[in-house]
């Protein structure tokens, strides 16, 4: 995070994490102090009190798996008071049902224990702003390329996917389908906006939006 200036404690803004592994939290907490005024809790019950109690929040950074419930409970919270409050979740799974409820709530999630490059980048989305901003272009430029090109929903749902970092490797996890229907989807997807791979039409719709 070398390219984000170390912010003045009296201007930073306050980040909640959530995590009950106390070494886990202490890497998060040094992943991030340099940028905001981190509030650290390790259950659900403690972070539902502090929300509830009106804490103004510049982001959240939240584990799935908590000792009292489940971190979505946390997410859902946040969202009913902001719902473009910048959320990165923290899950130990791969099961699709909680990347694709991650999808449904518009938070970003990475897998532990390999998380410091995703939340390198989460931090500097959150400090410059452009977070969800940078999604809904990307949304835009994927219903018009969808249209464009007639592309079938599982089409478009891979190349949304792909475009919003989620690897090649688990689109079939994340989809509920098969490799081999990935496989095909794929094919088909890049015959129709004539490309040669996937990654190249992952750059293609991203410079399209700008991003």
């Amino acid at each position: 995070m070398e390219s984000v200036a170390a912010i003045p404690m009296s201007a930073k803004p306050k980040l909640l994490i959530v995590e009950d592994d106390p070494a886990l939290g202490r890497s998060l907490q040094r992943g991030t102090r340099a940028y905001f005024d981190v509030i650290m809790k390790d259950s659900v019950e403690a972070a539902l009190e502090l929300i509830e109690r009106g804490e103004e929040l510049a982001a959240a950074v939240v584990d799935i798996g908590l000792p009292d419930g489940t971190g979505f409970e946390i997410v859902e919270m946040l969202r009913r008071g902001d719902r473009n409050l910048p959320v990165l979740i923290l899950t130990g799974s791969n099961d699709p049902s909680t990347i694709n409820r991650a999808h449904a709530l518009r938070v970003e999630f990475v897998c532990k224990p390999f998380f410091s490059e995703n939340l390198a980048q989460f931090v500097q989305r959150t400090l410059s702003g452009s977070q969800y901003g940078d999604r809904q272009k990307l949304a835009g430029v994927i219903s018009e390329v969808t249209d464009g090109y007639k592309l079938s929903l599982r089409e478009s749902q891979i190349l949304a996917f792909a475009a919003e970092g989620i690897p090649r490797s688990r689109l079939a996890d994340v989809m509920g389908v098969s490799e081999n229907t990935v496989k095909s989807q794929v094919r088909s997807l890049l015959d129709k906006v004539e490309k040669q791979a996937l990654s190249d039409a992952v750059w293609w719709v991203r410079n399209r939006a700008g991003l």
